[in-house]
């Protein structure tokens, strides 16, 4: 009893010193003192991590200005956990090939996290979680980079002068790369290899063990079957980085997880209140499906305009809770066919609407969905048959590029199903022939090739035309169920 209090009273009087308001210009945060130090801490940092140095102001060079940004931060509980104060550059002023070259970092998909979570379920360890504190700011720049005084505290003695950058800032188009060659060289140098196609996945095992880390730009997910690897791997990165190490991973990017030693469980409950509140819709009745049969959606020319802007919100909202809801994808994007005049129709629909033109499929690793997808066709089929090859086809791509995902988890598989219920599309996938009736495929194969394929495939999977890919349905074996629904791979 006494620690909960001690506990609740540390936690009043921590709260007692952060502010409840969030400015919007730097005259507003100079007046109050909690913001004050958060600013100061912000250029602190800056110094012990050698970021910039004062210099005269350089003739003929651009100077990229600074501006500060202000954030409460808040826990998944909306408890206040700190007043952030971060200085940005004004990266719009940047000029390709003098403040930049290289801009591209990679970044895990969604879909990565879900079967590394997958992952730790099979094996039953706990995923830990991490961030790095004043990421870019670790990130080397290799262009001579000038930027302006942050506004509030210009130096009195040489009010002219400016920073010439050594590493990079928040707000600079090269920064997200910077941080993570710096970041994956470190690895690498430690120990850990490099996923095959995911190079946001570091492996290392040792001793029939194996400890994953999972990159999503300063956030970071680990685990291992030994924890003393997870011991390790958090004392190497806080003898390099300046960490927050946040113990077993509860929150991340917007999901909400919870790990059981019956399996992990994810969901977005707290951004769903989110964008209610956002909407002004927490207080709307609630129904069963996100659209009831019967009805279709079309443009609706003649229909009254709503806001564009809060329309695109919606979706964009909707579209990123897609992430744990698989339940919503189909009517969230049909929705969003309608983004460039969308009528009070698109508004409020919550009809459910199937059409021909629209592939959908969802790939299981074991018993446990980690993947999913709910969209328009690139091209329009001419019968249903093409849709469902077409359908077929973009599954076993997802499916190829997830085969050689877990080739980094030490799973070799030469066997996997992939159903589907057209009859049609079975027959044309095991039979290539190619005739007059399905000519008109290997056709539309070969416009949807750049969009169907993923970059990251194998080399003999990236070359393929769409009837080839097919191919691959029944590579390893061409046996059909007795009705002839399913296809083997």
């Amino acid at each position: 009893m006494v620690q909960t209090r001690s506990a609740s009273m540390n936690m009043c009087m921590h709260d007692s010193f952060l502010s409840k308001f969030e400015p919007t210009r730097v005259s507003e945060a100079l007046v109050d003192p909690e913001w004050v130090v958060s600013m100061q801490e912000e250029l602190n940092q800056f110094d012990a991590l050698q970021v910039w140095r004062i210099v005269p102001k350089p003739k003929g060079k651009t100077i990229i200005g600074t501006k500060w940004v202000f954030k409460i931060k808040k826990d998944e509980d909306g408890t206040v956990i700190r007043n952030k104060a971060r200085l940005v550059a004004k990266g719009y002023r940047q000029e390709e090939g003098i403040d930049y070259d290289e801009t591209y970092a990679p970044v895990a998909r969604l879909e990565t996290i879900r079967m590394f979570l997958a992952y730790a379920a099979h094996k039953n360890f706990t995923v830990f979680q991490m961030d790095v504190k004043t990421t870019f700011l670790n990130g080397i720049l290799k262009e001579e980079v000038y930027v302006s005084q942050p506004e509030g505290f210009v130096n009195q003695e040489k009010p002219n002068h400016v920073y010439i950058l050594d590493k990079a800032l928040y707000g600079l188009k090269q920064a997200p790369r910077a941080w993570y060659n710096v970041l994956s060289t470190f690895l690498v140098k430690s120990g850990f290899s490099k996923g095959t196609i995911d190079t946001t996945l570091f492996i290392k095992k040792e001793k029939g063990d194996i400890i994953l880390i999972q990159i999503y730009v300063d956030d970071i997910i680990f685990g291992s079957t030994n924890t003393k690897y997870c011991k390790n791997f958090a004392n190497l990165m806080v003898s390099r980085f300046q960490m927050n190490l946040m113990g077993e991973m509860n929150f991340f990017l917007g999901l909400q997880v919870k790990q059981f030693s019956s399996g992990i469980f994810i969901n977005q409950s707290k951004y769903i209140r989110d964008i209610l509140r956002k909407f002004q819709m927490e207080n709307s009745k609630p129904i069963g499906t996100p659209m009831a049969p019967g009805t279709k959606i079309g443009t609706d020319p003649s229909g009254k305009a709503v806001d564009v802007r809060t329309y695109r919100g919606m979706i964009g909202s909707l579209m990123y809770l897609t992430s744990s809801r698989p339940d919503i994808m189909f009517s969230t994007c049909l929705c969003a066919r309608y983004q460039a005049n969308p009528k009070e129709i698109h508004m409020s629909a919550v009809k459910r609407i199937f059409r021909k033109s629209t592939s959908g499929h969802v790939q299981f690793l074991g018993d446990k969905l980690v993947s999913w997808t709910s969209k328009k066709q690139l091209c329009v089929s001419t019968s249903t048959a093409e849709v469902e090859y077409v359908v077929a086809a973009s599954c076993c791509s997802q499916v190829l590029w997830m085969r050689t995902q877990l080739r980094d988890y030490g799973f070799h598989f030469n066997k996997i199903p992939i159903y589907c219920d057209s009859k049609s599309a079975i027959a044309i996938s095991v039979n290539l022939v190619q005739h007059t009736k399905t000519k008109h495929i290997d056709v539309r194969g070969r416009l949807l090739e750049k969009d169907m394929l993923i970059p990251e495939l194998e080399k003999e999977i990236a070359s393929s035309k769409l009837k080839e890919k097919i191919k691959l349905l029944h590579h390893f074996s061409n046996d059909l169920d007795p009705k002839g629904e399913i296809v083997k791979t």
